[in-house]
C-alpha cells in the first residue's frame, strides 16, 4: 500500500501509555512537567524569558488532540477507547458535555466487531469514533485492531443511512491525523450496520480477511459534493500482497467490466482534490527515458483530470514522500522553505534566515484559511525549532528550545490559535498541551534557547 507523507507521531507510535487526567494553567513550567513524569532521567533545561513568555497551558487531557471534521472541534481518544471532545476558539477550551455512548457490532470479514462510538453533533455535523482491540475478544482473531469514526454521509448521494461508519486497522495510525479506512458501512438509527459500495469481487489477503487495499477512503477526501464517490483501490495490482500503486475508482458503473471504473491510474499518493475543474492528484514524474515497467522516477507532478483526461498543472523535484509536507491544500517544500497552493498555484515562501543559518523542518501545518501556519524542524544550534507565521502581516516568529523535540501534534485555528500536544520524552506517562495567539506573539524578535 503506498506509504503516507511523514505522519507527526513516527517516533511515539510504539510506546505503551499510562494515561492520566491531569491539570496544569497558568504560564508552562515543562522542567516540572517532565520532572514529575520522567524521574531519573535528565530534565530539560528551559531558558526563562522565551517561548514561556507567549505559550501557555490549559486544562490538559493527557493525551494528544486530535482534528476532527469540524473546525476548532478536536477529540481525545485513550488506549481504551474513551473518548473525549473539546472545542477551542479564542484561546479558550470547552469540553463538549453532549456525547452519546453506542454501543454497536459491525461485521468485517464474517466476524462480529464489538466498539463503543462516542458522536456528538458540532455545528450541525455527527462526529463520532470508537476503538476496537482483541485484548478480551480472544474470539476475534482475524482483528486486533480497529480504529472507527462516525461521520454525515456523502453530500447529494442517494444512499440509504445518514451516517457513515468507517474503519481503519492498522494500528500504527492510531494516533496519526491521516487515515486510511479500508472499511466502510451504512450506519443506520438503530446502529446496525451494511455494507457501504459494493464489494463482489473482494478477494482475502494472506491473513484471511478481506483485502484493505479494495476501497480506501481517507479524511481528506470524504463528504465530496457530488453524487459519484471517489476512493482509492490497488485491486488491479496484486492478487496475494499489496501494492505500492493505487488507482482512483469511481462508484457506479455496474457491470462485467469493472476496469471502466477506474477514474484515474497509478497516483503517487492518498491526496486527491475534488473541484469545479476537476480532480488535482498527484503522480510520479518518471526520470527521462526510462520505460513504462521501470519504477525509475525524476519527482512528481500536480496534474487536472477534467474528467475525460489529465493534464500537468506544474511538476517539482525530488520526493512527494520524504521532500515535502503536504497540510490542506498547501505542498510545503522543505528543503527551500515554498509553500505551493495545489489549487490556486499560489505560492509563498518562509525565510530559514530567521533560525540563524539553518533549518531542518519535519512537521508544517498550516490552518484552514491559509492565513497562519506552524513549521518544526532542527535549527544550527542543534536544538528543536519553532516557526509561527502569520502571512497576512507578513511576520514570522521564531521560537528555538529542547522542549519543541517533544511534540507529538500540532494545530494552527482559524483564528490564529497555536495548539501543541507535547509529550514528555518518548517514554511520556501523559501529553500537555500549549496554546497561544498569533496575535499575542510579542515582538519581532527571536527567542532561543
Amino acid at each position: 500500500m503506498i506509504k503516507r507523507y511523514k505522519a507527526l507521531l513516527t517516533a511515539l507510535l510504539a510506546v505503551l501509555l499510562v494515561f492520566a487526567v491531569i491539570t496544569v494553567t497558568g504560564v508552562v513550567d515543562i522542567n516540572k512537567i517532565i520532572r514529575e513524569n520522567q524521574e531519573g532521567e535528565t530534565s530539560i533545561d528551559v531558558p526563562s524569558n522565551s517561548f514561556e513568555d507567549v505559550f501557555s497551558t490549559f486544562t490538559a487531557v493527557g493525551l494528544p488532540l486530535l482534528k476532527t471534521d469540524v473546525e476548532n472541534v478536536f477529540y481525545s481518544m485513550s488506549k481504551d477507547g474513551k473518548v473525549d471532545f473539546y472545542r477551542i476558539s479564542d484561546g479558550v477550551v470547552e469540553k463538549l458535555t453532549d456525547v452519546k455512548v453506542i454501543n454497536a457490532t459491525v461485521v468485517m470479514s464474517g466476524q462480529k466487531i464489538p466498539v463503543t462510538l462516542y458522536t456528538t453533533v458540532a455545528d450541525g455535523r455527527n462526529i463520532g469514533y470508537g476503538l476496537f482491540t482483541n485484548e478480551n475478544h480472544p474470539d476475534i482473531f482475524l482483528y486486533e485492531y480497529a480504529f472507527f469514526k462516525v461521520t454525515d454521509q456523502f453530500d447529494a448521494y442517494d444512499s440509504r443511512s445518514d451516517l457513515l461508519l468507517l474503519a481503519d486497522i492498522e494500528k500504527e495510525r492510531f494516533y496519526d491525523e491521516n487515515k486510511v479506512y479500508s472499511e466502510s458501512f451504512y450506519l443506520y438509527s438503530d446502529y446496525t450496520s451494511k455494507v457501504f459500495l459494493n464489494e463482489d469481487q473482494r478477494i482475502v489477503d494472506l491473513n484471511a480477511r478481506l483485502r484493505t487495499d479494495y476501497k480506501m477512503f481517507t479524511d481528506s477526501i470524504l463528504h465530496q459534493d457530488n453524487d459519484k464517490i471517489l476512493f482509492f483501490s490497488s485491486r488491479f495490482y496484486n492478487d496475494f500482497s499489496y501494492s505500492d500503486k493505487t488507482d482512483i475508482f469511481i462508484s457506479g458503473g455496474y457491470g462485467e467490466n469493472v476496469d471502466n471504473n477506474r477514474y484515474i491510474l497509478d497516483v503517487a499518493s492518498l491526496d486527491f482534490f475534488r473541484t469545479e475543474k476537476g480532480v488535482y492528484y498527484f503522480t510520479d514524474k518518471k526520470a527521462e527515458g526510462a520505460s513504462d515497467e521501470e519504477e525509475s522516477v525524476s519527482g512528481f507532478s500536480i496534474m487536472l483530470h477534467n474528467g475525460n483526461e489529465s493534464e500537468e498543472i506544474i511538476s517539482f523535484e525530488g520526493s512527494l514522500e520524504n521532500d515535502f509536507i503536504l497540510s490542506g491544500t498547501k505542498l510545503f517544500n522543505k528543503k527551500t522553505g515554498e509553500i505551493y497552493d495545489v489549487l490556486t498555484g499560489d505560492s509563498e515562501k518562509l525565510d530559514y534566515s530567521e533560525f540563524e543559518t539553518s533549518f531542518s523542518p519535519d512537521m508544517f501545518k498550516v490552518s484552514e484559511n491559509g492565513k497562519y501556519c506552524v513549521v518544526r524542524g532542527k535549527s544550527n544550534l542543534g536544538k528543536p525549532s519553532l516557526g509561527i507565521m502569520d502571512f497576512d502581516n507578513d511576520k514570522f516568529h521564531t521560537f528555538t528550545d529542547n522542549v519543541f523535540g517533544h511534540i507529538a501534534s500540532i494545530q494552527i485555528l482559524n483564528d490564529g490559535s497555536v495548539v501543541l500536544s507535547l509529550a514528555a520524552g518518548e517514554t511520556a506517562a501523559s501529553y500537555y498541551q500549549l496554546i497561544a495567539n498569533v496575535n499575542t506573539v510579542s515582538g519581532d524578535e527571536n527567542t532561543v534557547g
